[in-house]
């Protein structure tokens, strides 16, 4: 289990936080994201923000989207029935760093991604977004995420949630000023705790 520092909570956006949650992700994030971006993310049932709250403060944030269709992962996996969700963006305040709150993160974002998409899809599709149970109240999800070249601190991240960096092509993201940055795909299967409500600790 990953145990969550005193007061702070995790719920999904809403409307009323669409403010401060862009000026958060202006204020930590390379990439100025527009505002249709975060409007998907509050109307599109494959898209999805979780927020950590700390004292009614948005202190951090994990944003991503299942693709319900995708059954297949890599063969060397072994794995075809995992649900396939990219993390899209990912922010914690300085002052909340080193506690937990991004793994968390990650973890409680693609849990909600494969329940709504269970709730949503029909029986074909979101039986390939089930995932692989493993052991009572597990399933495992595919999630990939792209990171800056330069980001070792982001790799290491990923990686000690079992994310390793990917074999495919480099691409490049768009930073403030037009500037462009070399990018890498991280990917890995986490095994995360089924979605049984808000609790303060999720499984890792």
């Amino acid at each position: 289990m990953i145990p969550l520092p005193s007061g702070v909570r995790f719920r999904v956006m809403k409307a009323s936080d669409l403010s401060e949650v862009r000026a958060l992700h202006a204020s930590l994030l390379p990439v100025q994201y527009p505002l249709t971006f975060f409007i998907q993310l509050l109307l599109q049932p494959r898209y999805l923000c979780v927020l950590a709250t700390h004292e009614d403060s948005v202190i951090a944030f994990a944003s991503a989207a299942i693709d319900a269709s995708h059954g297949s992962v890599q063969p060397e996996r072994g794995n075809n029935s995992a649900a396939h969700i990219t993390l899209l963006t990912l922010g914690v305040q300085p002052t909340h760093r080193r506690q937990g709150i991004g793994r968390a993160l990650v973890h409680d974002v693609a849990r909600r991604l494969r329940a709504s998409s269970c709730r949503y899809e029909t029986q074909s599709v979101s039986r390939s977004a089930e995932g692989v149970r493993h052991g009572s109240g597990y399933s495992t999800i595919f999630v990939e995420a792209e990171v800056a070249h330069s980001n070792t601190a982001g790799q290491f991240f990923y990686s000690r949630l079992g994310m390793n960096v990917e074999p495919r092509p480099t691409c490049n993201i768009w930073r403030s000023g037009g500037l462009k940055t070399p990018t890498c795909i991280v990917a890995g299967l986490l095994c995360v705790i089924e979605l049984g409500g808000d609790e303060p600790t999720l499984g890792g």
